[in-house]
């Protein structure tokens, strides 16, 4: 279940992207002042609609299917965010998939505006980033997470984007304040497919650097990342359909 594990562990939030580098930090950028006045989104249960998922199972009252990933979003009583996966919802789960859930408990997360002027008391942002605690079992990753709400606040439905790429977010250039690190790799440790057919037909050990990571040190390097990462991943964000289906 890709969304849960991105979210919770997606997040969301975590995914195994095969290839893929994301933006972290060393330590968390935002608090929960950091946060707006009005929540932008609704506490509840919620499911990722997909077409293994249709509209439908938004009336489902009992249990939900696997690829549903039902999960529940909640503010702890600092005002922070809670994200839980629900195995318990899920139809014919195991207790091994259970037993996981518990075991790795709720992930909090602080959810900013990706804006970078002040919201008041009655203002929403069009985007927002998910800032994750604890993406490991000794809890001290960061990670990121863009959040679109649709429809009225606090949205009901969201779109997702459950990390930001670096080399989505650098595609454009550098962003003062985000550090990107290389792997410095030879035609004879071929980083990738691709790396491997361009150095092929190379008789001599040839060097090439691959960009393998890349991590933040404020929040307006975030906040840019954030905006960059959904213009670059525009369909994925509007394709990543999440659903509140229960308070």
């Amino acid at each position: 279940m890709a969304l849960h594990w991105r979210l919770a562990a997606i997040a969301a939030f975590a995914v195994a992207v095969s290839g893929c580098t994301e933006l972290t930090a060393e330590h968390p950028l935002f608090s929960i002042t950091d946060q707006a006045e009005s929540a932008p989104i609704a506490e509840g249960v919620w499911i990722a609609i997909s077409e293994d998922c249709p509209e439908r199972h938004m009336r489902t009252r009992g249990r939900f299917p696997a690829a549903c990933d039902p999960f529940e979003l909640r503010r702890t009583a600092d005002g922070a965010w809670r994200f839980a996966f629900r195995p318990d919802l899920v139809h014919g789960s195991s207790a091994e998939a259970r037993a996981e859930a518990e075991q790795r408990g709720p992930t909090a997360f602080i959810l900013a505006p990706a804006v970078e002027r002040t919201l008041d008391a009655r203002s929403f942002a069009p985007l927002y980033v998910a800032e994750l605690r604890g993406l490991n079992p000794e809890g001290e990753d960061v990670g990121y997470a863009v959040l679109a709400p649709v429809g009225p606040m606090p949205a009901a439905e969201l779109r997702l984007l459950s990390l930001i790429s670096c080399d989505d977010i650098l595609r454009d250039g550098p962003i003062e304040g985000v550090t990107p690190h290389y792997t410095v790799r030879t035609n004879e440790q071929p980083a990738s497919e691709i790396q491997q057919s361009a150095l092929a037909d190379s008789d001599t050990i040839e060097t090439v650097e691959v960009l393998s990571g890349c991590t933040a040190s404020s929040q307006a390097a975030v906040r840019e990342a954030a905006r960059r990462a959904a213009i670059e991943n525009i369909g994925e964000l509007a394709n990543t359909r999440l659903i509140r289906v229960r308070p």
